[in-house]
């Protein structure tokens, strides 16, 4: 499995987008998507022979996003921790170094090892998740969601915001 290019994860952005869903879409099987997020928490103890750290179900309120684990940096080639962050749209997967925000893209592949990636990759691809960088998410919310834009005043929200954070 590879990333998808810019030009295809802002389609993906577009494309789910919902004008008046902000935390999650109209349809949403939440007990099965905690399930898949078990499933993948699971998945990575088992590749990278490791537990992991995760946070989901009563731990995330209040947000566009499901969960989020880390595979520890003592577990991983380059001794970078890597972050996941499932959001509660089209099983969309943030991958990372660290933790959101930190890295930019180029930043991140060089940080995790091609293998680490290559098997992050192939978890998130069994349980149908769709692997994401962070750059694109950056920008400038421009979407069909007043809601999110009237939420959000003083500054203007990002992509990331609504798909991936808390609202």
């Amino acid at each position: 499995m590879t990333l998808p290019d810019r030009a295809e994860v802002v389609s993906l952005l577009r494309r789910l987008d919902d004008p008046v869903c902000l935390e999650y879409p109209a349809v949403f099987d939440y007990g099965a998507e905690q399930r898949r997020f078990r499933s993948l928490v699971a998945g990575l103890e088992e590749r990278f022979g490791c537990a992991c750290e995760a946070e989901a179900g009563r731990q995330v309120q209040d947000a566009s996003y499901l969960g989020q684990l880390v595979v520890p940096a003592s577990a991983t080639e380059n001794g970078v921790a890597i972050f996941v962050r499932v959001s509660n749209f089209g099983g969309l997967a943030l991958v990372g170094a660290e933790g959101p925000g930190i890295y930019d893209d180029a930043e991140t592949l060089y940080l995790i090892a091609e293998t680490d990636r290559g098997a992050v990759l192939e978890v998130l691809a069994a349980l149908n998740y769709v692997p994401l960088l962070e750059d694109v998410l950056s920008s400038e919310y421009d979407g069909t969601s007043d809601a999110l834009r009237d939420a959000y005043p003083l500054y203007p929200p990002t992509w990331f915001i609504r798909y991936f954070d808390y609202l």
